[in-house]
């Protein structure tokens, strides 16, 4: 019988830079690019139109749920 922890770790991918990690994550560029500019400066999330933060929201949900199910 083969263990969850086992099947996680035969599966695990290596980032070796950001962009593998980014890559490997699932995040797309246009999130790649928000990310960015937020970690830089974080008050740029607040000062954006309602529609355009709700769209960042549910990019960052997509690829935190695909976390989840690892």
């Amino acid at each position: 019988m083969v263990k969850h922890v086992d099947t996680m770790n035969a599966e695990r991918k290596i980032a070796r830079s950001k962009a593998d990690f980014i890559r490997l994550s699932g995040i797309g560029p246009e999130l790649a690019e928000f990310l960015t500019a937020f970690n830089q400066s974080p008050e740029i999330f607040y000062s954006m139109p309602f529609g355009r933060r709700r769209e960042i929201e549910n990019q960052m949900d997509v690829v935190l749920f695909s976390f989840e199910k690892l």
